[in-house]
């Protein structure tokens, strides 16, 4: 008895190979969604737990941690070789990184502690595939990254919140050598940011990011004109040392663009996430603010007139309660 196989025609095959590339492309985008929708969800929970961490050591100190601490020459300037722990490794024991601490010889500058190559977890947004291994090799090497940074100031081109005159009422949470309590945040702490998301560097150069490293990599400062609003895109929308060395750290289409500077200075809130940055306020409170919030400090670098809702968050005594951001 004769059988017959009947195989796929041409035809089928290619109508069977259409569906499942419009199954594929319909599918694929949704559980991109899904799966940026959970690295989020870890990044919020991250910066509260970071939040938690800020409020019991200042619940023991009485005073927020010190942004850095600077023995000697340029406290701008990671360069220098006196430096001594900046604000995340002062909070290690407060995230279950005891050890790590009490390892961390604070009478020799952090570039020579075997502690900033630590990869830990809690420091990194999972949206960021930059934070994960990319060891930033300036100013000593082997800086581990992270995505977090204080909020030192939206007014000033430095790392130190502390300022002349009426202008110290603009600063952040804390400052080279400088701390800051909660009664000094006049705005209130449900209305002043106390760490704004970073984006790891693009390259073995790029500063930005590395979790230890003393100085504005930790931090952001001078939030206004190309810097002026979260995920700033201008080409020098980031003032920072080595800049030039660095190639695709001043790559502005990534929305890293850069200055070459000789010391740290500006420094933006930056994220991989879609549209805006989460930022953790001083009462513990994680709020996500769009790319368009409204932002109106320029030139004048806030010391005149209102400021807008982007730069008033960032300030703990401008006298602005902002709502609705």
């Amino acid at each position: 008895m004769n059988t017959s196989r009947r195989g796929f025609t041409l035809v089928e095959l290619l109508v069977v190979i259409g569906i499942i590339a419009v199954l594929l492309a319909v599918l694929l985008p949704a559980m991109q969604a899904v799966r940026e929708a959970a690295r989020k969800t870890t990044c919020r929970s991250n910066l509260r737990q970071i939040g938690i961490a800020l409020l019991n050591y200042h619940s023991d100190h009485r005073k927020f941690p010190r942004f850095v601490v600077s023995r000697s020459g340029n406290p701008q300037r990671i360069a220098d070789e006196d430096k001594g722990p900046n604000w995340l490794v002062s909070l290690l024991p407060y995230i279950e990184q005891g050890n790590l601490y009490d390892d961390w010889d604070r009478r020799i500058p952090a570039n020579q502690n075997p502690g900033r190559s630590a990869e830990i977890s809690l420091y990194k947004c999972p949206s960021d595939s930059g934070s994960i291994g990319n060891f930033c090799e300036y100013a000593g090497g082997e800086w581990a990254r992270g995505n977090y940074g204080m909020n030192v100031s939206p007014c000033s081109f430095n790392s130190s919140s502390r300022t002349d005159g009426a202008r110290s009422r603009l600063g952040g949470i804390g400052g080279a050598n400088y701390t800051v309590r909660m009664a000094h945040l006049k705005d209130g702490s449900s209305h002043t940011v106390a760490v704004d998301e970073l984006r790891a560097g693009l390259n073995s150069k790029d500063l930005r990011g590395s979790w230890a490293m003393p100085g504005l990599s930790a931090g952001t400062a001078a939030l206004f004109g190309d810097a002026g609003r979260p995920n700033a895109p201008g080409g020098n929308s980031d003032d920072m040392e080595n800049c030039e060395a660095a190639g695709l750290a001043g790559d502005g289409s990534k929305g890293m663009g850069c200055f070459d500077s000789k010391s740290t200075a500006q420094m933006a809130a930056r994220s991989s996430h879609p549209g805006g940055v989460h930022v953790l306020m001083a009462d513990g409170a994680v709020r996500f603010v769009s790319n368009d919030v409204e932002s109106k400090a320029e030139k004048d670098k806030c010391g005149n007139g209102p400021l807008g809702v982007w730069q008033a968050i960032h300030t703990r005594a401008g006298g602005e309660h902002v709502d609705g951001f």
